[in-house]
């Protein structure tokens, strides 16, 4: 899978992928995204660099509930984890930073 056949959404006017998207870019085991993103997640600064939405309705922790048209359009493109509990959405800055992070730049 190429990088084109992933379209980026938008979230607060702002070009944003989803760690599962991240994961079918870069051709890579589920959870590589998330790992990588845990290791740069202190030089980001979230509702900048990310943000994390509640996928779930019963979702006990206080986070931002996803739109309704968002969780659509996700839901149709198969961008989230089907156990996900959350939505980390990533900017296009966060992205790279998670690439270094991971590895995944060519050398």
């Amino acid at each position: 899978m190429n990088q084109s056949t992933e379209q980026p959404f938008y979230y607060r006017d702002q070009a944003v992928l989803t760690l599962r998207q991240i994961d079918r870019l870069n051709q890579v085991a589920k959870g590589t995204a998330f790992r990588a993103f845990k290791r740069s997640e202190a030089e980001l600064t979230q509702g900048r660099d990310f943000f994390v939405l509640s996928v779930s309705a019963t979702n006990t922790q206080a986070l931002e509930p996803m739109p309704d048209a968002l969780r659509a359009e996700l839901e149709a493109a198969d961008a989230l984890y089907s156990s996900s509990q959350v939505a980390i959405l990533v900017t296009q800055n966060a992205y790279a930073r998670l690439q270094h992070a991971a590895n995944l730049l060519p050398s």
